[in-house]
């Protein structure tokens, strides 16, 4: 097998210096001819020179790969084919990966998205028969970005959220950082602002830490296109222009084409038309000069609806045949169709995994529902016996009240049958609200699986259409179909995911308490426990809605508790606030907005918890009573009057406090306050 050790310095070919040295592996020799050379490819080719092992071959030819395929993309190819052929001759899976994957880079240098495509699934498909995720993140960037191009977003966010994932298991700060900021740009991308924002600020505190503040300009210049997705203009501005001289100083061609193309822009949405124009040939002029045809199409894309709105239509027509003939050579019909082919293999392919899949789930599924209805037959035996225990007991005290002249001498022992009873009680009030947030899981998990459901039966309905479109030739048609059912089965994706999330939370919920303290985020407990309590409400009266608020602060971080007690200190809170306001509402005329609010907040080495409301509030003579056991303002049958003093107990034994604010007629608001300290 022949092996590239030759190279052209100065004009001067080392072709008898590199035989002498026998470096040369015949019968063939492959030369890269280039007429300069980085200090880093001529470092890569005296080590190639000196490597023995063909392992260390094959791992050096990808990295000159790397540093020739975007310009001398033919020599990139040359040395590509010969690593892949060493790399298979050893078995060498790795490195038959890699080689791969520069073959891809290479195709889409060339601007063949189907050879690319190709190139790189064949990589992703070696990287996951040895188990390597990690050494794939390469590869799964690249197929993101094919995906990206062909304007599919979803099926690049889906490899982008890969690769974050490979990521976080292979820890790399550089690719973590620029793995979220395309994921940032695919959200905005997506019309997902939120979404953009969480991982745009992810990514802006690991480049804080990663430049030093000291930002170089491509990473400026992607901050700017954020910015703008986002219509924060303003910015945009000030990202675009701190990044451009830093981009020209070094030769970042595709970069300086962006930035000057979103200053264009940006002043074509201010109204600045000359400055868009003059921005905007800037950039067309580089990607000219430097052969960037995908930069070309954008521009000269962004140039003919700019002429067009300044109704120069000469110009406009003179662009719009520029931007045909580039998208004719990057995407015309058999290069669209051939990409097409190979999505639909691929999709296929994971569609049949995804069938052996939802077996095994739906499996599961049935087993999950069948414990859930065991669970709840065991909650209904245990309320019947707790409820005729609590009978019981109330008769026994009956009877003590009556006989207590004449049975002193049994005193001792009705104080021990009283203290049983109260036992029983606060089980009971346990059990009470067990069974709503039970309700409220019962709701959460019914919605995803009612949009499983209902998806399935689309897909199946679609299915039957695209037999029939294809059956009449209409391949069109037929696509059309096929996208949506791929959607479908995205969606299908999504709410199951959901379905299985709220499972598991179940079950970590229903596990016995330990009364071992662990660090715990608190937003996420309290927002959690809120969405249970409402849907438990919402289950035992359809009629009822209230507006829920949250403000949230992030910078408290976790905190250490028990999370199941703290929980229904919570789910306590939040039954007692939908009561009120549910009184409240049916006392109020039709303009009165149930509300309860939800804040979290770090004060100096505390965290405060506040849940308020806009109910009936408290009267003012009994609100220093509401902590004391089986004191209630509910009804005689409608509360039990230990969801608070527990809740009081439970704070206490954290090193809180908890406290309420209240006000007749207007409502009321519990504060909680938890030590941050690890010793809490």
């Amino acid at each position: 097998m022949a092996f590239l050790l030759e190279v052209i310095t100065n004009g001067k070919i080392l072709y008898n210096e590199l035989v002498m040295k026998k470096l040369l592996l015949a019968p063939c020799l492959i030369c890269i001819a280039l007429a300069s050379r980085s200090q880093s490819g001529d470092s890569l080719l005296h080590l190639l020179a000196k490597a023995k092992e063909d392992t260390d071959k094959v791992k050096i030819l990808s990295r000159l790969c790397t540093e020739y395929y975007l310009d001398k993309p033919d020599t990139a190819m040359l040395l590509a084919q010969e690593g892949l052929n060493l790399a298979v001759k050893n078995n060498f899976r790795i490195g038959e990966a890699m080689l791969l994957s520069n073959m891809g880079d290479v195709y889409l240098s060339f601007g063949n998205y189907t050879k690319a495509m190709e190139a790189q699934l064949k990589s992703l498909d070696v990287y996951e028969k040895i188990k390597a995720p990690g050494e794939a993140v390469n590869t799964l960037h690249a197929i993101a970005l094919l995906y990206s191009d062909q304007q599919e977003p979803r099926l690049a966010l889906s490899y982008y959220l890969k690769e974050y994932d490979a990521l976080k298991i292979h820890p790399d700060e550089n690719g973590l950082l620029w793995s979220l900021i395309d994921i940032a740009k695919t959200y905005a991308n997506l019309n997902l602002p939120d979404s953009s924002q969480i991982y745009s600020d992810r990514a802006f505190e690991i480049a804080r830490h990663y430049y030093h503040n000291n930002f170089p300009g491509y990473f400026l210049n992607t901050m700017a296109d954020l910015y703008a997705y986002r219509g924060q203009n303003e910015q945009a501005f000030q990202y675009y222009r701190q990044s451009i001289p830093d981009l020209i100083n070094d030769e970042y061609y595709r970069e300086i084409c962006q930035s000057y193309l979103g200053l264009a822009k940006l002043f074509k949405i201010t109204g600045q038309m000359d400055s868009s124009v003059y921005y905007a040939k800037q950039a067309l002029q580089i990607s000219r000069d430097k052969g960037l045809l995908l930069a070309q199409l954008n521009i000269a894309g962004f140039l003919t609806t700019l002429y067009k709105s300044l109704h120069i239509i000469d110009s406009a027509f003179l662009y719009q045949e520029l931007n045909t003939k580039i998208h004719d050579s990057l995407f015309s019909g058999s290069k669209v169709k051939e990409f097409q082919n190979i999505l639909f293999s691929k999709q296929i392919e994971e569609r049949e995994i995804q069938e052996v899949q939802a077996a095994y789930r739906n499996r599961i599924k049935i087993y999950v529902l069948a414990a859930v209805i065991l669970t709840f037959l065991s909650l209904a035996i245990i309320l019947l016996r707790s409820n005729r225990h609590k009978q019981k007991a109330n008769a026994l005290l009956h009877k003590q009240k009556l006989e207590i002249d004449t049975q002193k001498s049994k005193i001792e022992t009705a104080y021990q049958e009283l203290q049983a009873t109260q036992a029983q009680l606060i089980h009971a009030e346990k059990m009470a609200s067990l069974g709503g947030l039970t309700a409220g899981i019962a709701h959460e998990i019914q919605n995803p699986l009612n949009f499983v459901n209902n998806f399935s039966e689309v897909n199946a309905d679609l299915a039957s259409e695209l037999e029939q479109e294809i059956d009449k030739g209409n391949l069109d048609e037929a696509k059309a179909i096929a996208r949506d059912i791929r959607e479908n089965e995205l969606k299908i994706g999504e709410h199951g995911k959901r379905a299985d999330a709220i499972v598991k939370g179940m079950l970590q919920h229903s596990r016995n308490n330990t009364g071992q303290k662990e660090l715990t985020d608190i937003n996420a407990l309290a927002e959690e426990y809120l969405r249970l309590s409402y849907h438990g409400i919402r289950a035992k009266d359809k009629s009822f809605n209230a507006s829920l608020k949250t403000d949230f602060d992030n910078s408290i971080g976790k905190v250490n508790i028990i999370p199941q007690d703290m929980g229904r200190v919570l789910l306590n809170l939040y039954n007692n606030a939908f009561y009120a306001v549910n009184e409240k509402a049916k006392l109020q005329a039709d303009n009165y907005q149930p509300q309860v609010t939800i804040r979290t907040k770090k004060i100096d080495n505390k965290v405060q918890i506040e849940v308020g409301d806009n109910g009936k509030g408290i009267p003012q003579n009994i609100a220093a009573k509401i902590f004391q056991p089986f004191f209630t303002t509910k009804p005689s049958g409608q509360g039990t009057g230990l969801g608070l003093s527990l809740s009081y107990d439970i704070v206490k034994a954290h090193n809180g406090e908890i406290k309420v604010e209240t006000k007749e007629g207007e409502g009321s608001v519990f504060t909680i306050h938890l030590p941050l300290t690890a010793n809490n």
